[in-house]
């Protein structure tokens, strides 16, 4: 008996002594060991591509487009009032101007006479009259602030709960402007709302627009809304 179980015994050792060594040295298993996975290296020289959190809420900045500092509605106009500073220049020369731009679009300013003022945003109107001032060897570093007195509007009238001037923003729409005086009555004429704009009046279907929003109409600064009442 102990002759036969000496070799099997010897046979049962070499075995798993080869498995072990197997093993050791990178073999497989059946069941999967946990050893951990390295990541590969990211070749260099390639940008990082930045994915948006979509619950985040934030939308990156290479995702807006066609947006403009100068719109439309900032430009001026006559009629407007302006608040003009002048500053850096001699201490008699400084001081805070109230101009209003006439009907040719134009203002008068002191050691300039007139200069065109509409079609300017703020900006660059502070810009041509730093500008002038330096071209016509008036002031060598002359600076000057741009403002308007008065808070523009948009005129709502008619079938809405309270008609109002509501106060003219970049992003006001015809709805929106309604919206702001309290919405249409129950009387108003949905179908046909008169919309003026530069003295040129069109009707427009509010009831379209409010199944479509993208419809909407973008307002600008002295437009003009008036709600009909319904014959029906």
């Amino acid at each position: 008996m102990k002759l036969i179980l000496g070799p099997l015994f010897a046979v049962i050792m070499m075995s798993t002594m080869a498995l072990a060594q197997s093993l050791s040295l990178g073999g497989g298993s059946a069941f999967g060991t946990n050893r951990p996975v390295e990541n590969p290296i990211a070749p260099t020289g390639l940008p990082a591509v930045v994915i948006p959190d979509p619950m985040s809420g934030i939308v990156p900045a290479s995702a807006i487009s066609g947006t403009s500092s100068d719109d439309i509605s900032d430009l001026l106009r006559g009629g407007d009032t302006l608040i003009i500073r002048l500053t850096g220049v001699p201490t008699a020369d400084q001081g805070i101007f109230e101009v209003k731009i006439d009907e040719a679009g134009k203002i008068s300013m002191p050691h300039i006479g007139s200069l065109a003022a509409a079609n300017n945003t703020t900006v660059t109107l502070k810009k041509l009259i730093e500008s002038t001032f330096i071209k016509e060897e008036i002031f060598t570093n002359p600076n000057v602030t741009v403002d308007l007195k008065e808070q523009r509007f948009v005129d709502v009238t008619g079938e809405v709960r309270s008609p109002m001037r509501v106060p003219y923003t970049k992003d006001l729409t015809a709805m929106g402007a309604v919206a702001a005086c309290g919405g249409f009555t129950d009387f108003a004429n949905r179908r046909k709302v008169r919309l003026t704009q530069n003295g040129v009046t069109q009707e427009f279907n509010a009831k379209e627009i409010q199944s479509d929003q993208g419809r909407d109409i973008r307002l600008r600064p002295n437009d003009k809304i008036h709600v009909d009442r319904s014959i029906f």
